[in-house]
């Protein structure tokens, strides 16, 4: 299958979807079934949904075929930075790993993705022996930030 990427954007969010990766579950259409309408011209509806509608759907893309981001305006009308808040939250742990809670896709040094979800804790002091994963070696050697 060629490896197709379209975009469709409503001037605040867009919307990318990689043929090459949808496995045609319906979980966009069945979960947001006034954006994502297959069988139509475009078949993604931007504007029919809130932006946060649209973005927590997406994130509940199975093959992530779906994915987005935020269009940043231009530095003269930016009045304050521009938080996304995109379901994943990264925590850095006192003493600690990094916990991210969410789905995430880690890509191997090998290149092979591994879909994690929920919570998964990486090192941040360099000697857990399952990296890059903690295994609590940093309890071991007294880590500190």
């Amino acid at each position: 299958m060629k490896n197709a990427k379209k975009e469709y954007s409503n001037g605040e969010i867009t919307v990318v979807y990689r043929t090459d990766l949808c496995i045609h579950s319906e979980v966009c259409s069945k979960g947001l079934a006034s954006v994502f309408q297959p069988g139509s011209q475009p078949w993604i509806k931007i504007n029919a949904a809130s932006n946060d509608e649209i973005m927590k759907q997406v994130q509940k893309c199975p093959t992530k075929a779906l994915s987005f981001y935020v269009n940043m305006p231009d530095e003269e009308e930016r009045e304050s930075p521009i938080a996304l808040e995109s379901g994943l939250k990264v925590r850095v742990l006192t003493k600690g790993p990094l916990m991210i809670e969410g789905s995430i896709t880690l890509v191997n040094t090998n290149g092979q993705r591994e879909i994690k979800s929920g919570e998964t804790y990486f090192c941040r002091c360099g000697t857990s022996k399952n990296k890059p994963f903690c295994d609590g070696s940093h309890n071991v050697i007294d880590f500190e930030d």
